[in-house]
């Protein structure tokens, strides 16, 4: 029953929390780890000059690894899974869309994903960029110096850092998108004919007719901060992937992501509340019975 306070009292929702996962902020990053990433940063950084400008290809390859390795640490270190407190959004469907085609929905609840921080974002763009640079002059260094054989390793280490810089560059424009008004935004919304997974440029429209079971996992657990990445894996009746969706960067918790989904895929006859405010009420009560729930939390 509805009360004056605050309409219907909070449930935690109807699924427990998987394994692993956690609710409420995971511990904060001490000052000595700060301290000791800053010197490895910045000294890697200074063998790393020292070497390219001495021509030793073998020094400056490791220094540059330590120093990718070093800010790419840095940088995941602070994002942390758990603390996210949002809701979905009642959003017209053709708003997110760029109106080439006739969304499967009017009115979809979307989880808006607030992709990765600029700390993060800009540590893998420094590291993409220094480490490409470096292995580009070794490349260069090891031809006009006829030591070609370190070619064999030069070629895919170049390669990997062209990936990190891939991440990094892919990871500001997402932020950017998210954060611009009139940009297309990124996430994944739910709707009475199914889920859409709304990408930079393009979506992929998955019918609830075609989801047999939903399945929470986990990866990357650290049991020293409670930090988690944790993903929903929607799957046919064949057990064949339809979507493999990682909810760690979402502005709501990845544990109401995977009850809505799951709950609606289960229950058809209750679809009828999507695109409506009565789904957006069913999933704030699981939202405030999360958030006052204890189970899990490190924070």
């Amino acid at each position: 029953m509805p009360t004056r306070a605050g309409g219907y009292p909070p449930l935690p929702p109807p699924y427990p929390l998987p394994k692993d996962w956690r609710v409420g902020r995971p511990t904060r990053i001490r000052p000595w780890t700060v301290v000791i990433y800053s010197l490895v940063v910045l000294g890697s950084a200074a063998a790393l000059a020292f070497a390219v400008l001495g021509g030793n290809v073998g020094a400056a390859t490791w220094w540059v690894l330590v120093f990718a390795g070093a800010t790419l640490g840095f940088g995941v270190h602070f994002e942390r899974a758990g603390g996210e407190r949002g809701m979905p959004e009642l959003l017209n469907a053709v708003a997110l869309t760029r109106a080439e085609k006739r969304p499967p929905d009017s009115w979809v609840h979307f989880f808006r994903e607030r992709g990765a921080g600029s700390w993060v974002s800009a540590w893998f763009t420094v590291a993409g960029v220094v480490s490409t640079a470096a292995f580009v002059w070794a490349i260069v260094r090891s031809v006009t110096t006829d030591a070609a054989l370190a070619l064999i390793w030069l070629i895919p280490l170049l390669l990997g850092a062209l990936v990190v810089l891939l991440a990094g560059s892919i990871a500001i424009v997402s932020t950017w998108r998210a954060a611009s008004f009139g940009r297309l935004p990124i996430g994944v919304g739910i709707g009475p004919s199914g889920v859409t997974r709304y990408y930079l440029d393009d979506t992929d429209d998955i019918d609830w007719s075609r989801i047999a079971r939903v399945a929470p996992t986990v990866w990357a657990v650290d049991e020293t901060t409670g930090d988690f990445t944790p993903s929903v894996e929607l799957r046919a009746a064949d057990d064949e992937i339809l979507l493999d969706l990682n909810v760690s960067g979402f502005r709501a918790h990845a544990w109401l992501i995977y009850a809505s989904i799951r709950f609606w895929a289960e229950h058809p006859e209750m679809r009828h509340e999507l695109g409506t405010t009565f789904a957006q009420q069913r999933m704030d009560v699981w939202r405030r019975g999360m958030l006052g729930k204890s189970v899990g939390d490190r924070g």
